[in-house]
């Protein structure tokens, strides 16, 4: 058992002072005979013994006496309490709890807002020459402060400051840097304090190593004490924003799309009224938001709003729900690149003499641009794709400025004839041109040479074919072609998921000859299958490569080897247009991240340093990033790819995040948009006392916020004292020895 005050058991000394009384102040004699004394003498020693047990039974009582009250002086405590006196110094650590459920409002005030007040009220509670740190932890932990843990007002403007992230909650980093902290100190006294609206999935997601650390903090006589900020029997009607998907497959300018919103309610009850709005970097793209009039607990809402694409460039699209309990995932942010023209280059042979349909890019041009060539001139000219064709041999370097996306339509590389293959320097800067975002689309045919395309585009060459092409395949026959195997295609697949429904149409698209993907050795690392044929050849391979993807078709995109993949234009519009939107997409730098992750980017051109540009507020305007909070980054480090990379995790809250060359404007670097985790509103219910025990082996100490915290955490540093039942046992001590010494007729 420790003692707040050991020196004061020296008290019990005093103990001697009765003993002295008792033995050396006794009654001093000289035995004189006298005969009648002789007929008393039994009766005077039968006296004596009863008198020497009342005396030394008076005598034990008041010895007991001063030992219980140099005990009490010395305040005992109770092993399983952080040991602090009333009075005495603390070395007390505050967590916060800041995932977005503790915005939700109880009442006048949010749970943050009743944590702080109560964090206020522990400072305040905290004796003389107590050291205070304070932590903020969603499934994270920030040291926040402050710069001198022994000033309390530096400590009660921090608690002020503290805001909420987009984050979910885990206890656990926070519990673990605390008892860190609170370790560094030098009180023999440390007590942690947890405040939260102690939402159940947050003790859920690590539970045995949360278990294990509160256990090394009771091991530690750290005292742990968690304050609830919410009010445990209140259900918050909850509505999260959870998807938008725009029904266009390529937006562009000059058009007005459908935008469909899902929204769905995470909480135990019917919510009503809800309200959803959309807006385009900054600006609404309808004037009246459209209003839901009930979703279930558990069930999902559809709204469709239609805005018009006025700037070419990524654009922040970002919805809004309005009318729940809970702000912090009523909102979902996403990157759209908006385009004012997708240019494409086709590489192909003319086979001048042939009708139209048979040269290479035919097919490819009238499925991006899928107008009649005589009749509708006008129409292509305002199309929002424009096509350039021209022959492997003539094209050249400068033929990638200002595209997009490369078809290479049964086009040869270049071996010893000069007239006949694509050039060297064409190649060169077409790998870097898909390094840098591009796309690009293989189509195969008799042209195709394995040999020369391994060397020269396989991976020891410009490293741009996704897997190495093997021996050819023995052709098939009219009878029994190949064709695709709609089952092989993922339905997740961002191109070949969305024609999956056309499956009709993927039957018909047969051929007899194909080239051979190998999709087994070493050389195919990092490459993938998305299409197969129906007796498992691989039919369509592609691979990531820097910034840009390639996608290549071991079948003719024209109709040699009888190929019929691109005859059939209900089939082949959409899956080129898939293939554009895919390919296109990636190169909008950035793109949608989950608050937390990290931010990365691979600049183009090496600049001095880099910034990351904060979140707007929502009332915020289309700006281009310079009058928002800037953050230095520093250089560009070398990552895992050929380029230097910037990258970092300050993306706490949700809202869009822009990596910037140092000083730039947004449009010189990559923008992100960062949504909020939903995992913390999955599941809003608190968890209760008796399930928190459960969880962490023992029964912690909970307070609920309020009026009472401090008044709480005094009782709760002074019960662990053994004080006031010692001071209790004396008090009956004394009360029986008065009654013993007045029985016995003596006094001290």
């Amino acid at each position: 058992m420790p003692f707040q005050a050991p020196l004061m058991l020296f008290g019990a000394a005093a103990v001697t002072v009765p003993l002295a009384l008792h033995f050396f102040y006794r009654a001093r004699y000289k035995p004189l005979p006298w005969g009648p004394m002789k007929l008393l003498r039994e009766a005077v020693e039968q006296t004596s013994r009863r008198l020497k047990f009342q005396e030394r039974l008076l005598l034990l009582l008041r010895c007991l006496a001063l030992i219980l009250l140099a005990l009490a002086l010395a305040r005992p405590a109770l092993d399983s309490v952080s040991g602090a006196a009333s009075d005495g110094p603390v070395d007390a650590v505050l967590m916060f709890d800041t995932s977005y459920s503790m915005a939700a409002r109880d009442g006048e005030k949010t749970r943050l807002e009743r944590a702080k007040d109560a964090a206020v009220a522990v400072l305040d509670a905290l004796p003389d020459q107590s050291s205070v740190q304070i932590y903020a932890c969603a499934d994270r932990a920030q040291a926040l402060g402050p710069v001198s843990r022994y000033n309390r007002d530096q400590a009660k403007q921090l608690v002020r400051s503290i805001e909420v992230t987009s984050l979910s909650t885990d206890v656990l980093p926070g519990l673990t840097d605390a008892l860190a902290a609170a370790e560094t100190g030098t009180a023999p006294a440390k007590e942690i304090y947890v405040f939260s609206d102690l939402q159940k999935s947050g003790f859920e997601r690590q539970q045995p190593g949360l278990r294990a650390k509160c256990e090394e903090a009771r091991e530690k006589k750290a005292g742990l004490v968690f304050v609830r900020c919410g009010n445990p029997g209140r259900k918050i009607p909850n509505v999260s924003v959870v998807d938008v998907k725009l029904l266009a497959a390529i937006p562009h300018t000059r058009t007005r799309v459908p935008f469909v919103v899902t929204v769905k309610n995470t909480g135990p009850e019917p919510v009503r009224g809800i309200k959803v709005s959309l807006e385009l970097d900054g600006k609404a793209v309808e004037r009246d938001a459209t209003q839901i009039d009930q979703i279930d607990p558990g069930a999902t809402a559809e709204v469709t709003l239609t805005g018009g694409l006025e700037e070419s460039g990524p654009r922040l699209l970002a919805v809004y729900a309005d009318g729940d309990g809970l702000d912090g995932d009523n909102v979902l942010y996403k990157i759209v690149g908006v385009r004012d023209k997708v240019n494409a280059l086709l590489v192909a042979h003319p086979f001048a003499g042939l009708p139209a349909t048979d040269a290479g890019d035919w097919f490819v041009r009238k499925a991006l641009v899928p107008f009649d060539t005589e009749r509708e001139r006008d129409k292509i000219e305002k199309y929002f794709i424009a096509t350039e064709s021209v022959q492997p041999a003539e094209v050249g370097p400068d033929k990638l400025a200002g595209k997009d996306i490369v078809y290479l339509l049964n086009a040869p590389v270049r071996t010893d004839d000069p007239f006949v293959g694509m050039p060297p320097a064409f190649v060169s800067q077409l790998a870097e041109f898909v390094k840098g975002g591009g796309g690009l689309v293989f189509g195969a045919g008799p042209l195709v040479n394995p040999g020369d395309y391994n060397r020269v585009l396989g991976r020891a060459g410009a490293g741009l074919l996704p897997v190495p092409l093997g021996p050819d395949l023995p052709a098939a026959t009219a009878e029994a072609p190949f064709r695709p195997a709609v089952e092989s295609i993922d339905d997740r697949d961002d191109v070949f998921g969305k024609v999956k429904p056309y499956a009709d149409w993927i039957d018909r698209a047969t051929f007899t000859r194909m080239l051979h993907l190998d999709d087994t050795g070493p050389d195919a690392a990092g490459g993938r299958v998305r299409v197969r044929t129906t007796d498992n050849r691989p039919l369509v391979a592609s691979r990531v490569v820097g910034d840009g993807e390639v996608l290549f078709f071991a079948a003719p995109l024209d109709e040699s080897w009888g190929s019929r993949l691109m005859a059939d234009g209900q089939f082949a519009v959409p899956l080129t247009t898939y293939i554009v939107s895919h390919l296109t997409g990636r190169k909008v730098p950035g793109g949608a991240r989950t608050a937390g992750d990290t931010l990365t980017w691979a600049p183009p051109v090496a600049a001095s340093g880099y910034e990351l540009i904060k979140p707007r507020p929502r009332t915020g305007k289309g700006d281009d990033g310079r009058n928002r909070l800037r953050v230095k980054l520093g250089e560009a480090k070398a990552g895992a790819g050929a380029r230097p990379v910037v990258s970092t995790a300050d993306s706490l809250v949700a809202g869009e995040y822009a990596i910037v060359p140092a000083g730039g404007a947004q449009a010189d670097g990559a923008t992100f948009a960062v949504n909020p985790d939903l995992r913390e509103t999955d599941n809003l219910e608190p968890v209760s006392d008796s399930e928190l025990e459960k969880m962490l082996g023992y029964r912690p100490t909970i307070i609920q916020a309020g009026a009472g915290t401090e008044t709480a955490i005094r009782e709760r540093r002074t019960h662990g004292e053994w004080t006031e039942w010692v001071l209790l046992a004396l008090l009956l001590l004394l009360m029986g020895e008065a009654t013993w010494a007045w029985f016995c007729g003596r006094a001290w």
